[in-house]
C-alpha cells in the first residue's frame, strides 16, 4: 500500500456522521496506539497511524497485546475497543479471519461492574449537589430515557417547553440507530431546564473567555459541554452526597449517569414495554411502535402522561400529579354525563313543544337549565388546560379550586336531572 493510499485517523473518522461513533472509534484507536507505542508521548494520532500502517508488524500479536491491556474493562467495552481497531485496519486492507475475532471476543458475559439504579431519595441527594446545568441534565436523563451522548447534542430549538408534556425532538444525527425520534420530560425537568436557560448564555460567554485558543461552536446546544464535563459534576455530587461507591475490580462508580436510562425503563415500562423501548431509542421498540401505529407520537405521549408520577423524584410532585390526573379523569367522566343530560333535556323540550302540554314558563325554566349546563360544559376543557399549565408549579390551591368546580358541576347536573324528573311526573 502506497502512502497516498493510507487512511489515517482523521480520514477514517470523517466518514462517520454520528459523533458518538466517531468518539468511540477515536478512543479505541488512541488506546491501541498507546499499547503499541508505550514510550511515545505527545505524538498526534494521524502520525502514529501512518507510522503503524507503513511498518512491517505482526498485527495479530498487536491485537492480542491490546486485548490483554483491556483485561480490567467491562466485556462490552473490550468488544467496542477491539472493533474500532478492526474496522480501521479493514479500511486499510489489513484483514483478520472471522474466527480470529470470534475467539478474541469470546462469550459475552454480564457487566463486571456492580451497578446500581438510584432510588428517588438517592437522586434527590445527588441533584442537591449538582450545579444548575447538571441538575437540568440529570432530570432530563432520568425522565426521558435519552443517552447522555444524545442529550448533550440537542439544541435549544429541539425542546418544546410550551407543550405538555414537554417534547424533545432527537434528530437522526444524534442517535445511535441513525433514526430520529421524540421523547418527553417531566414537569420537574422542565422547571430545571427553564432555570438553566436563565444562566446558559452567561455560561457560554465565560467558557469562551477562559481560553483564547478555544472557540465554542456549539452555542445552539442546550448543554454546551461534553459528557466528560458532566461525569465530573456527577462524581463530585456523589462524593458530597456520600453516595460514591467504587467497584474494586473495574475502578468505576456504581451509580453512573447511564443508569438513569435503567431508572427510566423500570418506571415507564409499567405502562408499556414497547413504548418504553421506543422512547429510549432501541431499534426493536422503534420498529414496533412506528410500524404498527399511525398515531405513534400521540400513543407515546399518552403513555408518558400516565407515567409522570413514577418519573418524578420529589414526593410533592408525585402527590400533586396524581391528584391532578384524578381530577382530569373526573372532568372527562362529568363531561360525558353532561352531554347525555343535554341530549335528554333537548329531546324532552322538543316533545313538550310538539304536544303543547306545558306552560311557556316551565319550558323557559328548563331551557335556562340547559343553557347553564352548556356553559358549564364549555368550561370543562378550560379547566383541564388550567390544570395542565399549573402542574409543574404544583399549585395545590389550583387543585382545590378544580375539586370545588367539579362539585358545583355535580350539583348543577343533579338539579337538571331532578328538573327533568319533575316535568315527567307532571306530564303523567
Amino acid at each position: 500500500m502506497g502512502e497516498k493510499d493510507l487512511i489515517n485517523i482523521t480520514k477514517f473518522l470523517r466518514q462517520y456522521e454520528n459523533q458518538s461513533t466517531r468518539n468511540s472509534y477515536k478512543t479505541g484507536l488512541k488506546l491501541f496506539f498507546k499499547s503499541v507505542y508505550p514510550a511515545l508521548k505527545g505524538e498526534d494520532l494521524d502520525s502514529l497511524s501512518e507510522r503503524y500502517l507503513t511498518e512491517d508488524r505482526d498485527h495479530r500479536e498487536d491485537m492480542m497485546n491490546f486485548k490483554d491491556s483491556l483485561r480490567d474493562k467491562a466485556p462490552k467495552t473490550v468488544g467496542s475497543r477491539l472493533n474500532a481497531v478492526k474496522v480501521f485496519l479493514d479500511e486499510n486492507c489489513i484483514n483478520f479471519p472471522k474466527r480470529f475475532f470470534k475467539n478474541m471476543n469470546g462469550k459475552v458475559t454480564e457487566a463486571i461492574t456492580e451497578e446500581k439504579v438510584p432510588s428517588n431519595e438517592e437522586l434527590r441527594r445527588i441533584v442537591e449537589y449538582l450545579p444548575v446545568q447538571g441538575k437540568a441534565l440529570t432530570l432530563i436523563l432520568s425522565s426521558s430515557g435519552m443517552r447522555i451522548g444524545e442529550a448533550v447534542q440537542i439544541e435549544v430549538n429541539d425542546i418544546y417547553l410550551n407543550r405538555d408534556p414537554v417534547r424533545i425532538k432527537i434528530r437522526s444525527e444524534y442517535t445511535k440507530t441513525g433514526k430520529k425520534r421524540i421523547t418527553f420530560i417531566s414537569p420537574e425537568a422542565k422547571q430545571a431546564v427553564e432555570e438553566w436557560l436563565k444562566f446558559r448564555d452567561q455560561y457560554v460567554k465565560q467558557a469562551n473567555a477562559r481560553s483564547h485558543t478555544y472557540e465554542r461552536q456549539d452555542t445552539d446546544k442546550l448543554f454546551p459541554f461534553t459528557p466528560t464535563n458532566f461525569n465530573i459534576m456527577w462524581r463530585n455530587a456523589l462524593t458530597k452526597s456520600k453516595l460514591l461507591q467504587i467497584d474494586s475490580r473495574t475502578n468505576r462508580v456504581s451509580i453512573r449517569p447511564h443508569n438513569l436510562r435503567k431508572y427510566f425503563r423500570l418506571r415507564i415500562g409499567r405502562y408499556g414495554r414497547d413504548e418504553a423501548e421506543c422512547l429510549m431509542g432501541h431499534q426493536a421498540g422503534l420498529n414496533k411502535i412506528y410500524a404498527n401505529f399511525d398515531n405513534a407520537n400521540e400513543r407515546l405521549e399518552e403513555t408518558y402522561k400516565q407515567a409522570i408520577p413514577d418519573l418524578s423524584i420529589y414526593e410533592r410532585t408525585i402527590k400533586a400529579t396524581r391528584v391532578q390526573m384524578e381530577i382530569l379523569k373526573e372532568n372527562q367522566k362529568l363531561q360525558e354525563e353532561l352531554k347525555t343530560t343535554l341530549i335528554d333535556q333537548s329531546i324532552l323540550i322538543q316533545k313538550m313543544r310538539r304536544e303543547k302540554d306545558f306552560s311557556d314558563s316551565k319550558i323557559a325554566n328548563l331551557e335556562n337549565r340547559v343553557d347553564l349546563l352548556i356553559k358549564q360544559l364549555q368550561n370543562i376543557p378550560l379547566i383541564d388546560a388550567e390544570i395542565e399549565r399549573n402542574r409543574a408549579e404544583l399549585f395545590y390551591t389550583k387543585v382545590k379550586e378544580q375539586e370545588q368546580i367539579n362539585e358545583e358541576l355535580k350539583v348543577t347536573l343533579h338539579q337538571a336531572i331532578n328538573g327533568i324528573t319533575k316535568m315527567k311526573d307532571e306530564k303523567e
